[in-house]
């Protein structure tokens, strides 16, 4: 059986979901849909327009494959096309839906949607036999209490990545990740694949990116595809809060990255989430320079802790290919109680942490009473002793042209010029709602490693 959708899309469905609903008797063994539209570019500059096929079945979605070329999926019981979940073709009413991130000038796009309803099950371009093969045998991973470094921001071809699964690990392992989540835009479709495949080479983290209109954001720890659809009466911290509740971490993604048309949906633009019931924020997005706008995601972060939100900064590639040499790209160290994702994750929701391209960092805080706090703790109010540290995290750091500043509450509070293997200390008076952070700063202002801060108070005052 054949079912043909036609239409016709204008500016004014720019950032909306169009649905075209159709019903499947018992009995279907697959579905396979086809879609196309015209013009692919509005015939202005470089930049197509951006438009990706959702399906939905009476149980759920059945996923997505956005920003990817490939939009003809083949949804079966046991093999879906790289974006879609397999499983039974269940009777009754399912939607293919257009994602209509981006339609630029003078709009009027015409498309076609064609699904076929099959019979018999259908299958497809297997994956490659190296894709199908654990990246490494044996337990190759460092394990127990200490501290670990990884990647929490990266994607595949099951949406707009360019590497398989396979890939994906091998290249996590190549650059010396102790971890690395997986974070599709708007499926999980490779999760399964992709820790078969790290084995126990590396510890994997599972994930998605909520990625909206108005705003991207990942939510690590979850293994099912997330309801991302900002719709019909909902709002992003009512996702928020109900993705934490599930036990979900949840973080904004890139929130200062540039926009439409450039990246449509990636500044982040909700003013219910500002930040909301959200308490981790990813401040350093791909490298440190160009269209991420790092600089101004951590005035932003700063600007948060100073109103009384207890927040957690992150890094994040953003991989979608193999990286190369670039030196400015971070990783997420976090001080766990073992390589593993459910530990890597309760220690990175407590602020045991911090961001760097390379050197390492140590933050403490000592109270008179003799309390004394971590990157991530609260130390009570009255006089502290700080001791700020760092050295040369690989063979090629160069600290010479680096200077470690101490923050407090977002203003420079000292200053130092680095060396390999150096601390300072510095003690001051610090009032409820202080808070304290250690930055490594190229000479000419570029970020090159940042804590998470020390805060002053008790759990409640004043910290959200």
């Amino acid at each position: 059986m054949k079912q043909v959708f036609e239409g016709w899309l204008t500016l004014e469905q720019m950032a909306t979901h169009v649905p075209h609903r159709f019903r499947v008797p018992p009995g279907v063994g697959a579905l396979s849909l086809t879609f196309s539209f015209s013009p692919g570019h509005p015939g202005v500059g470089n930049i197509p327009h951006q438009l990706s096929i959702s399906v939905h079945g009476p149980d759920g979605t059945r996923g997505t494959r956005h920003n990817n070329a490939d939009q003809n999926p083949v949804i079966s019981t046991r093999w879906a096309s790289p974006g879609y979940l397999a499983g039974p073709i269940e009777a009754g009413e399912w939607s293919a839906e257009i994602d209509v991130h981006r339609i630029l000038p003078p709009g009027g796009v015409s498309y076609r949607i064609e699904i076929v309803q099959h019979a018999e099950e259908l299958g497809g371009d297997q994956p490659a036999t190296s894709d199908m093969t654990p990246a490494m045998t044996g337990d190759g991973r460092r394990r127990g209490p200490g501290w670990y470094s990884g990647d929490l921001h990266g994607h595949t071809f099951h949406s707009d990545g360019k590497l398989s699964p396979s890939e994906y690990i091998e290249h996590a392992r190549s650059r010396g990740y102790d971890f690395v989540a997986l974070t599709d835009h708007n499926t999980v479709s490779a999760l399964s694949q992709f820790r078969q495949l790290a084995g126990k080479s590396i510890a994997t983290i599972p994930g998605m990116e909520l990625t909206t209109f108005n705003g991207h954001a990942l939510a690590l720890g979850r293994e099912d595809i997330v309801e991302w659809r900002v719709r019909d009466g909902s709002t992003m911290s009512g996702l928020a809060r109900s993705l934490q509740e599930a036990g979900s971490l949840y973080v904004i993604a890139h929130p200062r990255r540039e926009g439409h048309p450039f990246c449509t949906g990636c500044r982040w633009a909700y003013t219910d989430m500002l930040p909301g019931p959200a308490r981790h924020v990813e401040v350093w997005s791909g490298p440190w320079t160009g269209r991420s706008c790092n600089d101004e995601a951590v005035q932003l972060y700063y600007a948060w802790l100073n109103s009384g939100y207890r927040m957690v900064a992150t890094a994040g590639t953003d991989t979608h290919r193999r990286l190369g040499d670039n030196p400015g790209y971070a990783v997420n160290c976090i001080h766990a109680r073992d390589n593993t994702s459910e530990e890597l994750l309760s220690a990175l929701s407590r602020g045991h942490s911090y961001i760097t391209s390379g050197p390492e960092l140590m933050l403490v805080a000592e109270a008179a009473d003799g309390d004394r706090a971590e990157m991530g703790d609260l130390v009570p109010a009255g006089p502290l002793r700080i001791v700020a540290g760092w050295k040369a995290g690989g063979a090629d750091d160069n600290l010479a042209e680096l200077e470690a500043r101490l923050i407090r509450q977002g203003k420079e509070a000292g200053r130092w010029p680095c060396t390999r293997g150096s601390e300072a200390e510095f003690e001051t008076q610090a009032d409820p709602g202080c808070w304290f952070a250690l930055e490594l700063r190229h000479r000419s202002g570029g970020l090159h490693a940042l804590s998470n801060p020390i805060l002053v108070g008790k759990e409640g005052e004043p910290w959200s």
